[in-house]
């Protein structure tokens, strides 16, 4: 692990863009994307697809550029608003766990019982390491997830059967509104504005890289891997084959579960942030009946007004004070 850090330290561009593609992965990017592409078609899939895509690159290229945005987020009231947010991250990701587990002949409370363990490893090893122990676990996840998946597509494709996917010219305002929904919703991970952060700091000696370069390049590895689960969705899965389905959305899934478990953290502080994440994990048996696109949806509706609302306050407060400097001279 030492030695990992080391190499991190000197070059942290990829390890960046991995951890950025892996918090925003989710469980939900490969059974919502799976669902998606077999309920609704081809073109409903391409547009969900684009949103996921464009979300971190939106955010690496808008969040340093524009002016006051990050002293928005930065605000006692905008911290409390993506703390609230993050535990339905976790809820998501624990979801699809159990969910992906149900399909499984080891069944739903396997799911539960893997979600709760990873979980509390989480939360007790970033009280312990904080960033970069989560962005480490987040590239080994993260590479590994990139094995997986394509010898999952390659075995689903050469021995599995097919699904019939329709291009779904009816649905294509499903894959609109699902496209616009998801490009704002980076904005609030306040894990990414913690990159900006740690990036311009580098109290630890870490190389200072070009940020928005990390966050164009962590969109485009999340876009590689959305052809993947394109794919997955032409495929119909085996028992066997489920149970490998399972270990990649597991693995998926953790690694945006660890990052929003340091975000609440990051939020919080270290023992209301211990408290908050216990009662996340805590009050999960009551979300579990959402399924992952029910709990995907109720949060995206929620996070489009906040963003907007986020960005037209930055702009507000940076024509403010700059007239007010104008006056001054």
């Amino acid at each position: 692990m030492q030695r990992l850090k080391a190499k991190f330290k000197a070059n942290p561009t990829l390890y960046y863009a991995m951890s950025i593609a892996a918090t925003w992965a989710n469980a939900g990017s490969l059974l919502n994307g799976v669902s998606t592409a077999q309920k609704n078609g081809i073109i409903p899939f391409l547009l969900w697809a684009l949103g996921n895509t464009l979300a971190c690159i939106v955010f690496g290229l808008l969040a340093p550029r524009i002016p006051k945005l990050r002293d928005v987020f930065r605000s006692k009231v905008m911290k409390i608003v993506m703390g609230i947010m993050c535990p339905f991250q976790c809820w998501i990701s624990m979801n699809g766990i159990q969910t992906v587990f149900a399909d499984t002949i080891l069944g739903p409370t396997a799911g539960v019982i893997i979600a709760l363990a990873f979980a509390v490893f989480f939360i007790f090893l970033l009280w312990r390491y904080g960033m970069i122990r989560n962005v480490l676990t987040d590239h080994m996840s993260w590479s590994a997830v990139y094995a997986i998946v394509f010898a999952l597509t390659i075995i689903a494709l050469a021995f599995g059967g097919r699904n019939p996917l329709q291009f779904g010219g009816s649905d294509v305002g499903v894959g609109v509104k699902n496209c616009l929904l998801l490009i704002p919703g980076a904005f609030l991970y306040p894990y990414y504005f913690e990159i900006l952060d740690y990036n311009d700091k580098n109290d630890d000696g870490t190389k200072k890289i070009n940020a928005q370069r990390a966050f164009v390049l962590g969109g485009l590895l999340f876009g590689a891997y959305l052809v993947f689960i394109f794919l997955v969705s032409w495929a119909q899965f085996s028992p066997v084959l489920n149970i490998i389905k399972a270990v990649l959305v597991t693995l998926v899934a953790v690694s945006s579960l660890s990052s929003f478990l340091y975000s609440i953290y990051l939020t919080f502080g270290r023992k209301l942030g211990l408290a908050l994440n216990i009662a996340t994990v805590g009050a999960w048996q009551f979300l579990i009946p959402l399924g992952v696109m029910g709990a995907w949806t109720l949060m995206a509706s929620i996070r489009i007004y906040i963003v907007a609302a986020a960005i037209l306050a930055a702009l507000i407060w940076y024509a403010i004070s700059h007239r007010k400097k104008g006056i001054a001279r």
